[in-house]
């Protein structure tokens, strides 16, 4: 037996309401787990460094090989991750700003012209770890959630402004 809800129109108010509060939900829950996911990477240096926080830009002119020493003159050594990690994709999201075909093209051009090669990628957080506490000037980044060891220790990455 099949009821037309054209004719019973409360029916008809509840599924608008209904669909109305889980596109909301949808909606929210899309923002939450944006938010989350943002902060969910943590830059980190070999525990040698002296440097407690960096600014957004000089992070950028690290990664890109613009700026190849830390200011007490020790050789920058970036760590990246490969392509497919996602703590990769949110760090060029977060920090970077640019997406994953648009650091390749970067470093197909920068090959190219001026001979610099890509950081070196790295396949897991444990890996990147080691090979940031192997070099005194070493930087990298891995998941906010991993259990970081002596070797290495977090930084601040700010804005121009200052802020987180």
């Amino acid at each position: 037996m099949f009821i037309a809800l054209d004719s019973y129109p409360c029916y008809k108010y509840r599924v608008r309401i209904i669909t109305l509060k889980f596109l909301l939900f949808m909606a929210i829950m899309m923002l939450v787990c944006t938010q989350v996911s943002a902060a969910d990477v943590t830059v980190i240096i070999n525990a040698k460094n002296p440097v407690n926080s960096i600014t957004n830009e000089e992070l950028n002119a690290f990664f890109i090989k613009k700026e190849r020493n830390w200011k007490d003159g020790n050789a920058v050594r970036f760590f990246d991750h490969r392509d497919e990690n996602n703590n990769r994709k949110l760090f060029l999201k977060k920090y970077i700003k640019k997406t994953s075909r648009e650091i390749e093209l970067y470093w197909i051009g920068e090959k190219i012209y001026t001979g610099n090669i890509a950081p070196i990628q790295i396949t897991s957080d444990s890996m990147m770890v080691s090979m940031v506490s192997r070099f005194s000037g070493g930087i990298g980044y891995v998941s906010s959630k991993f259990v970081i060891p002596k070797t290495v220790k977090r930084i601040t990455v700010t804005n121009s402004e200052g802020k987180q």
